[in-house]
């Protein structure tokens, strides 16, 4: 089996676990808990969220591409794997004080500090979880291993121990621990696995690491925008209860939206290889990509729409039935978040246009930010499910609109790709 292949079987198996292993614990969860908990819990998540997305600050891919061209190398390896480290601590410990900040001045904060603080620990362990690392090396193997062996730990935590409302600081710890238990397991044996050894970072290279980052960050930043914001901007107009509903909807849609990203991430280290020797046969690789997913995308939609109902009373229970509801409305979200990333990480990124990549996900997100309260006040969390599509597909037009307009041959060559992917169906089917 090729590293590539092997790469997506262990990704797949990781986001299986990542999403079935908080499935099997969630029904539990909102039972125990009950709607107004849970939604406190989702609140305080999708704030400590923006944190997360500051620490990753366009890591995932940067220092994942620079990892892939370098592996080879022990001596850049361990400068590349210190710095950015030492990036993602400084971020993370500047996020501690914004939060801190956030927390003393705003009421509606001040009231959950604690809550905050504890699911702050996803932040930390974020920072500290070399998940780039492996990518770069094309290990991911690895990553599933320790991701996989600290998920189940704090699932069964949750079983053992979470017994009520008044357990919901014990809840928020154990559902935001698993990135920092597999920080400590994997750290400990990046050494031995990767040939590198922890040294001083300069001040020069962390601040090259910031600058190949920042065109990433301000997309990925940006993407929370519009993501993130919607479970935290729908909390600050709407009971506890409705802000349950809408976060519980929200992981089913993207329990299934997360079968795309193993696909992706195995394959953005093997088309930034092979774009260094022809990008004509790299996007044409994309391309092909691009027809696997959105057919996937595509049924995965259908199946969410029609099914909605049962699968909502199925996985959490009927007191959570208006959930049903938000899941139909969101149901093309998967085929939307397919094409855009294709077009993003393994397309925009890889013809180097930064700025389209940022324009992409910074004009839409901020007119996602200047309408959604007036959205989520308004129209509730329908509306808010019906606006975030829209924003995705804003993100779309824009990345297809500028790749024509700046790289009308690489975007040939992916489309090509695309459609001798069908070719190759209608050929099967005959």
């Amino acid at each position: 089996m090729s590293a590539l292949k092997r790469n997506i079987v262990s990704l797949f198996t990781l986001q299986g676990a990542a999403y079935l292993l908080p499935l099997v614990a969630i029904p539990y969860l909102v039972r125990v808990l009950g709607p107004a908990t849970y939604g406190r819990i989702a609140f305080a998540q999708a704030f400590v969220q923006y944190f997360v997305l500051l620490t990753d600050y366009g890591f995932n891919l940067s220092a994942t591409r620079s990892i892939a061209l370098t592996k080879s190398d022990p001596q850049a390896l361990s400068r590349i794997f210190s710095s950015v480290i030492a990036a993602k601590l400084c971020l993370a410990t500047a996020g501690w004080g914004v939060l801190e900040v956030a927390c003393m001045t705003s009421p509606a904060l001040s009231r959950d500090h604690a809550l905050f603080a504890v699911c702050y620990l996803s932040v930390l362990g974020n920072a500290l979880f070399p998940v780039w690392l492996f990518q770069g090396i094309e290990r991911m193997g690895y990553i599933t291993t320790f991701s996989i062996a600290a998920r189940s730990l704090t699932v069964l935590g949750l079983f053992l121990l979470v017994r009520g409302p008044h357990d919901i600081l014990l809840a928020a710890a154990l559902l935001s621990a698993s990135p920092l238990l597999s920080a400590a397991i994997s750290l400990p044996l990046v050494a031995r696995i990767a040939n590198i050894r922890l040294v001083w970072p300069s001040l020069r290279h962390m601040r090259e690491a910031f600058v190949q980052g920042w065109h990433i960050f301000t997309a990925t930043f940006g993407g929370a925008l519009y993501n993130n914001s919607n479970t935290f901007f729908l909390g600050l107009v709407a009971p506890p209860a409705v802000v349950g509903y809408f976060a519980a909807a929200d992981k089913l849609i993207r329990a299934v939206q997360g079968l795309i990203s193993p696909v992706s991430e195995a394959a953005y280290p093997h088309i930034a290889i092979l774009a260094a020797t022809s990008r004509e046969a790299a996007f044409r690789f994309v391309g092909r990509l691009l027809g696997v997913l959105c057919v996937g995308a595509a049924l995965a939609a259908l199946l969410l729409y029609f099914t909605a109902g049962p699968m909502v009373r199925l996985a959490l229970g009927s007191t959570f039935a208006p959930a049903s509801k938000i899941v139909q409305a969101l149901a093309p979200w998967p085929l939307l978040i397919a094409l855009n990333v294709v077009f993003g990480a393994l397309f925009v990124v890889q013809l180097g246009l930064g700025r389209l990549l940022t324009a992409s996900i910074i004009l839409p997100g901020l007119l996602h930010i200047a309408l959604l309260y007036p959205v989520a006040k308004y129209l509730g969390p329908i509306g808010v499910a019906y606006f975030m599509l829209f924003t995705e597909a804003c993100v779309f037009l824009i990345r297809l609109f500028g790749t024509w307009r700046s790289r009308p041959a690489e975007l040939r060559a992916l489309l090509g790709g695309f459609g001798s992917h069908f070719v190759r169906l209608g050929h099967a089917r005959n």
